[in-house]
């Protein structure tokens, strides 16, 4: 499967990917996206419980980002269903880009295009992006790609305080 707007594409992650993966990840996706800086040993076993699910069609898909021009690996995005913070029919997006590709508007464009997967593939009728407030970069995306501010949870047990923006996965105009 293979999902493009002729300037990224999106194709399920593959253990190919691990070495570049983790070339690509640096201070800013350990801290946001990662919950600590990997290794290859932790990125294989990421990789493979990505692919279970995939083939389990579990509620876990993570995609590779490529640059279509010159089919490199520019980041991942996951979507994830039936979690416990979610209601019916809503999905959570989390997007990392490498750094070398970052502000190129590459994050928006694999939003886009995953809400188009959730659509067609009818695994929700909306996306969720959960951000940490500090993470300004992440917020922008989800503004850029439609999203608009939900709402605010304070920090629990698990996680720090997030701020939650909503998007209907219905094409925009």
């Amino acid at each position: 499967m293979l999902l493009s707007d002729g300037v990224v594409a999106l194709r399920p992650i593959t253990m190919a990917d691990a070495e570049a993966h983790l070339a690509g990840e640096d201070d800013e996706l350990a801290r946001w996206l990662n919950g600590g800086r990997g290794t290859l040993e932790t990125v294989v076993r990421h990789i493979d419980r990505c692919i279970q699910q995939w083939e389990q069609n579990g509620t876990s898909r993570t995609f590779a980002v490529l640059d279509i021009a010159s089919g490199a690996l520019t980041g991942t995005v996951d979507v994830h269903t039936r979690e416990p913070y979610l209601a019916l029919r809503q999905a959570n997006l989390a997007y990392g880009i490498y750094p070398q590709w970052r502000k190129r508007g590459i994050a928006t464009r694999a939003v886009e295009l995953v809400c188009r997967y959730l659509r067609t593939a009818d695994l929700a009728t909306y996306a969720v992006i959960r951000v940490d407030p500090d993470n300004h970069a992440s917020a922008a995306v989800a503004l850029r790609a439609g999203f608009f501010y939900s709402h605010h949870t304070a920090a629990s047990a698990d996680e720090g305080p997030i701020d939650c923006y909503l998007r209907a996965v219905t094409p925009r105009r």
